[in-house]
């Protein structure tokens, strides 16, 4: 049993780490080196101005990461009265449609359409071509304004302008979520935002919302993922049929089998505990910059989660320690992008998966350093710490 146990765990790692290797849509290299060079500019309504429809981690166009999707034609300060910033409550949802990006709307007046608040977001940029100086130039994003929470899941707008007296500000909308692994946010819809977004002031007093640069759209057109549960099979799997009925006698123990389930309820309530105390710490004190509270919770995860469940698993026999553990973190994840009310890229899938194996293996070998078990499962637990901090993810 052992044996097919390793054997088992092993096909399911090299099954994974493949396509693991694959960067998440939006978030790496995916673009071909034609795409990474292009420099298509569109016209800014009627100002004369040229606009590069995208947004880029750094000055340069081999970064591009979004594309630009709403173009406010007025100047910044009323585009920013427009969205507001003061409304606690978010999105009214609208069915998202399949045509592409890039709503064009004129403003009449002031009044508020959605409540934003100032938002906390990496540094992005945009390329521009004024008529005014006939030069090229690279802009920092003006502002950004979210409705969500930073370490939950949100709507997230950067708007870009030339100038504080441009007529025109452009915006980059999306959706994402706090990614406690990746340490950063994984951004899992532009195309709905966008929708969202161009519902909000058609309902409101604008004198026109217009589709626009069809052609432009780009990032995460559909952010739909089939999700192949392979871990619940695999860890129970390990076990011969005829040996059913002696687990079912062992399971009848009440002191094991509520160290089972206390096991179960670690791995799987650690991972929501965290989300939950990052969320609540942020709305407690919006003060401090969140990043501190992933400074005081990340170790709680790296390091806190597989040292409380191999401790309390200790004295279960491996065959039950490590089903107990590794489908109780997937039960966890998988319950976490369920409160989000996200569906993450299929390689986060995967990352989750063989981080949940890697809890099961550290589990099965007992906290024993001479364990063939506890090897691996470390090693796969650290792999599932480094590759994302290290962009492999």
């Amino acid at each position: 049993m052992r044996r097919s146990f390793a054997i088992v765990i092993a096909v399911f790692v090299l099954a994974v780490v493949g396509p693991l290797s694959a960067p998440v849509a939006g978030h790496g290299p995916e673009r071909s080196p034609q795409a990474a060079q292009s420099k298509t500019m569109i016209e800014v309504a009627d100002t004369g101005d040229r606009l590069w429809p995208y947004t880029s981690r750094s000055e340069t166009f081999d970064e591009r990461t979004l594309v630009m999707n709403a173009l406010v034609t007025e100047d910044p300060e009323t585009a920013r009265e427009l969205l507001g910033e003061n409304v606690e409550d978010g999105w009214q949802r609208t069915k998202p449609t399949r045509q592409p990006l890039g709503a064009q709307i004129d403003v009449t007046n002031g009044d508020s359409v959605s409540n934003w608040k100032h938002a906390h977001g990496s540094v992005r940029y945009t390329y521009v071509e004024t008529r005014s100086d006939g030069e090229g130039r690279w802009l920092k994003q003006q502002y950004q304004l979210h409705v969500g929470t930073y370490l939950g899941s949100r709507h997230h707008i950067r708007a870009f302008a030339p100038s504080e007296e441009s007529s025109w500000t452009a915006l980059q909308a999306h959706s994402e979520y706090w990614d406690w692994f990746r340490l950063r946010h994984t951004v899992t819809d532009v195309r709905g935002t966008a929708d969202m977004l161009e519902s909000e002031f058609e309902e409101s007093d604008v004198r026109a919302v217009e589709r626009r640069h069809r052609q432009n759209a780009r990032g995460l057109d559909r952010g739909i993922v089939v999700v192949v549960s392979a871990l619940v099979p695999l860890l129970f799997g390990i076990t011969a049929r005829e040996e059913w009925t002696d687990i079912d006698e062992r399971l009848s123990q009440p002191t094991r089998r509520n160290q089972t389930l206390l096991v179960f309820g670690l791995a799987a309530g650690i991972p929501l505990a965290i989300r939950a105390v990052g969320i609540g710490l942020e709305d407690a004190i919006p003060v401090v910059t969140p990043k501190l509270f992933v400074l005081l919770l990340y170790p709680c995860l790296a390091v806190g989660l597989p040292v409380a469940v191999v401790w309390y698993a200790a004295d279960l026999p491996a065959w039950l320690a490590a089903p107990a553990a590794g489908v109780g973190l997937a039960f966890g994840f998988a319950f976490e992008f369920a409160m989000l009310a996200v569906v993450p890229p299929n390689p986060i899938l995967q990352h989750r998966l063989l981080v949940a194996a890697g809890l099961g293996l550290l589990v099965a070998g007992g906290g024993d350093r001479r364990s063939l078990y506890t090897l691996v499962g470390a090693a796969v637990w650290v792999w599932g710490l480094v590759a994302p901090l290290f962009g492999f993810l």
